[in-house]
C-alpha cells in the first residue's frame, strides 16, 4: 500500500460487493428455508421408518446441515468485506486531511509520504533561518506520522482482506464450508474473536459525557461524519451528544428502510416483525401527518427511535440545537409509541406527541425575537400499564412499583444533559422537565441523580409535576432545583389523590396518620411539599381518567398549559399560583 493508491481509490465497487454477497445470502436463505418446510419436515413429520427411511432421513438431515452452513458461510462474507472498506475509507479519509493540512501549511508531500518546507528567504540571516527550519521541522514531522499512520492503517486492512477470502476460497474448494460445525466456529470469530474495528477505534465509549461525544462528533472531518451516517447510523442515532439535525436524518433512514423492509415480507409477519411494526409504524404516521399539515408546526426532529422493551421514540418540535427554551416532557402509565401517533384534532390530551406540541405553540407564542422554543415529548423507558392490571411481569405491578421510574431516570438525566451540549445558541438554554403521573416520579429520579455532587449530568433550571401521585421525595428542595419546582394538581384529578401505603391500612381502622401523604410521597400540590403551585381548571375531564389527561391541552386545562409555558420560557411574574392542598 502506498501514498497514491490509498488517496486515490474508490471503494464503491467493494461496498457493491458486499451488497452483491447480501443479496446472494438473501436468496441462499430463501432457499434454505424452502428445503427445509418442503423436503426436511416433509420426510421426518411424515411417519416413515425403517431402513431404507433411516438412510434417506440421515442423506435429508446432512444436506439440512449442510445448506445451513453455507447459509452461515455467505451472511458472513458481505459484512467482512463492508468493514473492510469501512477501514479503507477511514484511512482514506485520514490521509485527506493530512494532505489538506500540508497544503494548508504550505509543506511538501512526495509520493513517499515525506513531508519538506521550503527553504526560508536568502535575505534572511542564518540565524532566521535556523528558527524557520525550528518552526516548520516538527509540522513536517508531525504530518508525516499521520501519513505513515493512514497507509500503515490501510495496509493492515488490505492483509486482513486477502487473509479473509483466501480462508472462504480455501472452504469453499475444500468443501470445508459445508460443515455446520466449522461454519458456526467462523461465525464466532467472526462475532466475537476479532479485534476492534479501526473504524470504532475514535467512537467514545458508553460512559463518555454527552460534552465528550459531542467533541468526538466535532473532531471529525465531513467525509467522516457522513461515514457514520451511512455505514454505521446505530452508532449515532439516540446517542446523546450528537446534533438534532443528525440523528434526525438518522433515525428517519432506519424507521423508513425497518418498515419499508417488513412491507416486503410476506403477510401474516411472524410475532417478532409485527411486534417491531406495532413500535415503529405510529411513530412514521406521526411524521408523516406532521410533514403534510400546514398550520405553523415546526418541523419534528426524532431524536429517539428504537423496538427495545415497549418501544423508544423522543420527538423534538422544533430544533433543541437552536432553541433558547426547550421543555421535555415525560408521559406516564399506559403510554406507548401509539400515544405518539398522529393525533390531529386529539383535544383531550391523550396523545402525548400532541401534548407536546401544544407546549411548542403556546412557548413559542410568548418567545420575544431573537429567542424560540423546542418542546420534546420523551418515551425512553418502558411506562407502566393503569394500577391493579400486573404486566407481563408478574412481580412488577405497574404504576404501584417505582421500578420502571427507576430504571428509565439515568437515560433521560443523560438526554436532558445532551440537550445542553449540542445547544449552539451561545448561551445555556433554559431547559424545563415536565413529568406528567406516573412520569413525574422519573422527571424526580432523574432530576436528583443529576444534582448530587459530582454527578456527570446536567439538571433542568425548572421542574414541572403535573397530576403527580409523588415524587419519591417529601418536600421540593430534596430535589436540588430550590425554588424552581412547579406543580399543578386538579381537584377532580383522582390520580394526585392516590393514598400511601400506611393511609390505605390506617383509613381502614377509621383514620388517616397523614392526609398529604401520597403513594411514591408527599403530595407536591402541598403546602408541606414546598413547590409553587400553579392554576389549573379543577372540573372539566370526562370519565375517571379524563381529569388526569387535560393539563397540556389549550381548553381542558384551562390555565394549566398558559402557566406550564410562562414557566418553560422564564416568564415567572406572569405564573399564577394558589395555595397548596
Amino acid at each position: 500500500m502506498d501514498l497514491a493508491s490509498l488517496r486515490d481509490a474508490d471503494f464503491t465497487g467493494l461496498y457493491a460487493t458486499a451488497d452483491a454477497y447480501d443479496k446472494l445470502w438473501t436468496a441462499f436463505a430463501d432457499h434454505t428455508t424452502d428445503w427445509y418446510k418442503g423436503t426436511d419436515q416433509a420426510a421426518h413429520g411424515g411417519g416413515w421408518t425403517g431402513t431404507t427411511a433411516d438412510t434417506a432421513l440421515s442423506a435429508v438431515a446432512t444436506t439440512t446441515n449442510q445448506l445451513n452452513a453455507a447459509e452461515i458461510e455467505l451472511g458472513l462474507i458481505g459484512g467482512q468485506l463492508r468493514e473492510s472498506a469501512d477501514a479503507f475509507q477511514l484511512a482514506q479519509s485520514k490521509l485527506l486531511k493530512a494532505l489538506s493540512d500540508a497544503q494548508t501549511q504550505h509543506l511538501t508531500v512526495d509520493a513517499t509520504g515525506a513531508v519538506s518546507w521550503s527553504a526560508p528567504d536568502q535575505a534572511q540571516t542564518p540565524d532566521d533561518a535556523a528558527t524557520w527550519d525550528a518552526q516548520q521541522k516538527p509540522l513536517a514531522t508531525a504530518l508525516a506520522g499521520r501519513i505513515s499512520a493512514a497507509i500503515s492503517e490501510a495496509a493492515t486492512a488490505d492483509a486482513s482482506l486477502t487473509s479473509m477470502l483466501a480462508t472462504y476460497t480455501q472452504r469453499a474448494t475444500s468443501g470445508a464450508g459445508l460443515d455446520l460445525t466449522t461454519a458456526n466456529a467462523d461465525q464466532y470469530v467472526a462475532n466475537f474473536g476479532g479485534a476492534t474495528p479501526d473504524f470504532m477505534s475514535g467512537v467514545p465509549g458508553d460512559k463518555a459525557t454527552p460534552a465528550e461525544v459531542k467533541a468526538w462528533w466535532d473532531g471529525l472531518t465531513p467525509n467522516e461524519q457522513q461515514w457514520f451516517m451511512t455505514e454505521h447510523p446505530d452508532l449515532i442515532g439516540n446517542r446523546d451528544g450528537i446534533p438534532a439535525d443528525i440523528r434526525d436524518k438518522v433515525n428517519r433512514a432506519y424507521l423508513d428502510k425497518t418498515l419499508n423492509d417488513l412491507a416486503s415480507k410476506k403477510k401474516p409477519l411472524s410475532p417478532a416483525d409485527q411486534d417491531t411494526y406495532d413500535k415503529l409504524a405510529p411513530i412514521a404516521a406521526r411524521l408523516d401527518q406532521d410533514s403534510k399539515i400546514q398550520d405553523g408546526r415546526p418541523h419534528d426532529y426524532l431524536l429517539l427511535i428504537g423496538t427495545d422493551g415497549q418501544g423508544r421514540a423522543a420527538i423534538s418540535f422544533g430544533n433543541p440545537d437552536t432553541a433558547t427554551d426547550i421543555s421535555a416532557y415525560v408521559p406516564g402509565m399506559t403510554t406507548d409509541p401509539a400515544s405518539l401517533g398522529p393525533g390531529y384534532g386529539v383535544t383531550d390530551g391523550s396523545n402525548e406527541a400532541e401534548n407536546a406540541l401544544n407546549t411548542w405553540r403556546a412557548a413559542q407564542a410568548k418567545e420575544p425575537p431573537g429567542r424560540s422554543a423546542a418542546s420534546i415529548v420523551w418515551l425512553g423507558y418502558d411506562p407502566p400499564p393503569m394500577p391493579g392490571f400486573p404486566d407481563t411481569n408478574p412481580s412488577d405491578y405497574g404504576a404501584v412499583s417505582k421500578g420502571r421510574a427507576e430504571a428509565g431516570a439515568p437515560a433521560f438525566a443523560q438526554f436532558v444533559t445532551g440537550l445542553r451540549a449540542t445547544n449552539t445558541t451561545g448561551q445555556p438554554p433554559h431547559v424545563t422537565s415536565i413529568g406528567h403521573s406516573y412520569g413525574s416520579l422519573l422527571v424526580g429520579d432523574a432530576t436528583k441523580l443529576s444534582t448530587r455532587p459530582g454527578a456527570p449530568y446536567s439538571p433542568p433550571d425548572d421542574v414541572v409535576l403535573i397530576g403527580s401521585p409523588g415524587v419519591g421525595v417529601n418536600h421540593a428542595s430534596d430535589l436540588g432545583v430550590p425554588g424552581h419546582v412547579w406543580d399543578g394538581a386538579a381537584r377532580n384529578d383522582p390520580i394526585t389523590y392516590l393514598p400511601s401505603k400506611t393511609n390505605l391500612v390506617t383509613s381502614a381502622a377509621g383514620f388517616v396518620v397523614d392526609p398529604s401523604e401520597r403513594w411514591f410521597g408527599e403530595d407536591p400540590s402541598s403546602s408541606a411539599f414546598g413547590a409553587h403551585r400553579f392554576t389549573v381548571n379543577n372540573s372539566s375531564g370526562s370519565g375517571l381518567f379524563g381529569p388526569h389527561t387535560k393539563y397540556l391541552t389549550p381548553t381542558l386545562g384551562g390555565p394549566s398549559l398558559d402557566n406550564i409555558t410562562n414557566i418553560v420560557t422564564g416568564h415567572y411574574d406572569q405564573v399564577h399560583l394558589e395555595s397548596g392542598r
